[in-house]
């Protein structure tokens, strides 16, 4: 966890500790969902001793969404979502991606106090940075490829609600080679169908095409060719270099 990080997850603890969880949570006890022992468990463990396998099955158990107290219940788990987030440990059996998809039904941009908002949209610009300095390889039968793909935390940023274009803009910002080396790579992941060209998620089709066409059109603008031939030769690493040498556009 990068220090920024660490400053805005223990402000989150802050901002957030007026919520407190009542005697029951509202979710799912279906056979594939919690157990009662499972949501009394959860309820009577301290906060931040919670378990990312413990909070990924109120991830997975929890559907529904009101703005009394389901909203008040997600407030106060938060924090933890987003420390364990930070620690590359999400609680959720998914992973990254969808991880915050219950924020996306919550409309907290317009409702919530301005301090909470204001430390989520902190929370996803930390996170991005942090990310972009992830250069671990991992080997694939086509070559060397990045271990961590910043797809996850793009779609996890439109999938919570949050501001895609202010998380783009924190991108491409950074002035690190790391940076291009994510640009490059994501590439990659781009589709050209139906006179769109953008990113391919799974969880960003159909319901958020439009922002699967801004990471397109962001990646795919002439600027990111000339910061990829920059960050070539500033990286000694080859296996670097030919991911971004395989990321230039023609």
């Amino acid at each position: 966890m990068t220090p920024e990080l660490r400053h805005i997850v223990d402000d989150a603890y802050r901002v957030f500790s007026g919520y407190e969880l009542q005697r029951t949570l509202t979710v799912c006890h279906c056979n594939c969902c919690m157990t009662e022992e499972t949501e009394r468990e959860l309820i009577r463990t301290p906060l931040r001793k919670i378990s990312s396998h413990l909070l990924a099955e109120y991830t997975n158990s929890a559907h529904d969404w009101d703005d009394g107290p389901v909203a008040c219940q997600m407030r106060y788990f938060l924090p933890r979502y987003f420390e364990l987030l930070a620690e590359d440990d999400p609680p959720d059996s998914m992973g990254v991606d969808i991880c915050l998809r219950r924020m996306g039904n919550a409309g907290w941009r317009a409702k919530w106090p301005s301090e909470e908002v204001d430390l989520i949209d902190a929370f996803f610009d930390a996170l991005m940075v942090a990310s972009l300095s992830r250069l671990d390889l991992s080997l694939w039968p086509a070559g060397w490829r990045l271990s961590f793909d910043l797809t996850d935390v793009l779609t996890l940023v439109v999938t919570a609600a949050g501001d895609l274009g202010r998380v783009l803009a924190v991108w491409d910002k950074a002035e690190s080679p790391g940076a291009a080396v994510h640009m490059a790579a994501l590439r990659d992941r781009l589709l050209v169908s139906g006179g769109r060209t953008y990113l391919h998620s799974a969880y960003l089709e159909r319901s958020h095409d439009r922002e699967a066409d801004m990471i397109g059109a962001f990646l795919t603008r002439p600027e990111v060719n000339q910061r990829i031939e920059v960050a070539f030769f500033e990286i000694e690493d080859p296996r670097l270099q030919k991911i971004l040498s395989d990321g230039m556009l023609s």
